[in-house]
Order: C-alpha cells, then structure tokens, then sequence
C-alpha cells in the first residue's frame, strides 16, 4: 500500500505544478496584452495632438 501513496503524491505534485505553470503562463499573457494596448493608446494620443495642432494651424490660415 505505501507505493501507491507515494505515486497518489507524485502525481498530485506534478498536477500542481502544471496550475502553477499555467497560472503563470495566462497572468503574463495578459500583462503583454495590457502592454500592448497602452502602447497603441499612446500613439493614438499622439495622432491625436498632431491632428489637433493641424486643424488649429487650418483654422488660422483660413481668411
């Protein structure tokens, strides 16, 4: 009976291990995946500003 405790044990070891590992896995995917979109969200601030200043530079050419 002791041997098949320890393989109970070794398997229920080997099953946490692999929710750590995915756990880890999917928390670092979606770090990258907030990463990215604050990247995008800076870009598109900065498309923004520049579309600002050329409508602003537009309206005080216009007579």
């Amino acid at each position: 009976m002791g041997g098949g405790d320890s393989v109970f044990m070794v398997s229920l070891l080997i099953l946490c291990a692999g929710l750590v590992f995915v756990t880890a896995v999917a928390v670092r995917l979606v770090n990258n995946g907030k990463q990215k979109t604050d990247l995008k969200e800076e870009r598109l601030a900065a498309v923004e500003d520049k579309l600002d200043k050329i409508l602003i530079a537009m309206k005080e050419k216009s007579p």
